[in-house]
């Protein structure tokens, strides 16, 4: 087993407008990821996400609760510290607006995914 995954195939140079970049960054169309590791594989059936901590009533979901929350778009810059970035990346997710929205703002929450 090799310990780079096949997804890192070096530095490549994407058009990016000038000023777009940080100084020592280069721009990247894909996700040029190194992994120590194989990526742990986990079922969705095992999948929680749970929100914990001072509140009143603890919040969890499954996974197919969790997918069926709205979700939002967002399209932002990645920069890495490996000096590659990713320009206009689009994302989708639930909100922590929409995760939080019945919990009391006077509350702390911890929020984590566990498998």
């Amino acid at each position: 087993m090799t310990f780079i995954s096949r997804g890192f195939r070096g530095r490549r140079q994407a058009e990016v407008p000038a000023g777009r970049l940080p100084p020592g960054q280069y721009a990247t169309n894909d996700f040029p990821v190194l992994s120590a590791g194989p990526t742990p594989i986990v079922r969705p059936e095992d999948w929680r996400f749970e929100l914990t901590g001072l509140l009143a009533e603890p919040r969890s979901w499954t996974w197919d609760e969790f997918r069926a929350l709205p979700t939002e778009e967002i399209t932002a810059d990645i920069h890495c510290e490996t000096k590659w970035s990713k320009i206009d990346t689009a994302w989708t997710g639930v909100s922590i607006d929409t995760l939080l929205g019945d919990v009391d703002s006077a509350t702390r929450a911890t929020c984590r995914s566990r498998t």
